[in-house]
């Protein structure tokens, strides 16, 4: 796996045209996959995104791998609002500002970062696809996890109206982080369960806080659930 990656990274100087969908045209690096570059990526969640977003979202998007949602988001808001993403994983990381700066999107601040309740040092697992990487305790790569909460208690960033999460298991670990701002600005939540136990407490904890919400893949075999939540 670790080759695959280099490969990914030695041509991500390759760029090609993505063929359909809302970011049909706009340029991703070669490597990024195949479903990204035909505008077929994760179809439930980009139509849920599209259907509920409103120009002017503040945009958090946690767990932005290579930018996908996050380029979606700022072509929505049309220069108004601003999308702020969290990617630990180094190399999405230079996808993502790759991506950004191919396509001439503005309005986009990348946190090199994971997403939990505390601030500090954890471990992130990058043995597997670059889509699949997560925070463990047994990780191989160091990385920096910031408190969403405290960045928007001390100013660095504005409450979000729209938070896309996607963190391969650590649901929990990010909503508890964000438990009293969903609380008190209630803004609209997509996002993807990645076992049993962290869709319980997705689901129960959209419950004890009033929303409404929907399963968009309510027929899936294996891999993830995406949920979209309205207050």
């Amino acid at each position: 796996m670790k080759i695959r990656h280099l490969l990914k990274e030695l041509f991500s100087f390759v760029t090609l045209p993505v063929k359909s969908g809302p970011l049909k045209g706009k340029r991703l690096i070669a490597t990024s996959g195949g479903k990204f570059l035909s505008g077929r990526h994760e179809p439930y969640k980009t139509d849920a995104l599209i259907k509920n977003f409103s120009k002017g979202e503040i945009f958090y998007d946690i767990g932005a791998h290579i930018g996908y949602f996050s380029a979606i988001a700022s072509v929505l808001n049309e220069g108004t609002g601003a999308v702020i993403a969290f990617e630990p994983r180094p190399m999405n990381a230079r996808f993502f500002r790759r991506h950004m700066k191919l396509n001439g999107l503005r309005g986009v601040i990348l946190y090199e970062a994971a997403v939990g309740e505390y601030e500090g040092e954890v471990l992130f697992d990058t043995a597997h696809g670059s889509a699949t990487g997560m925070v463990s305790a047994t990780g191989d790569l160091a990385v920096r996890q910031i408190s969403v909460a405290k960045l928007v208690e001390r100013g660095e960033i504005p409450a979000p109206t729209f938070v896309k999460i996607d963190v391969e298991g650590g649901e929990i670990e990010v909503l508890k982080g964000l438990r009293d701002i969903i609380k008190t600005v209630r803004p609209k939540i997509l996002i993807a369960t990645h076992n049993d136990e962290c869709h319980m407490y997705v689901v129960d904890f959209l419950k004890v806080n009033g929303y409404r919400f929907e399963i968009l893949n309510p027929g899936r075999l294996k891999g993830d659930t995406e949920i979209i939540a309205l207050p």
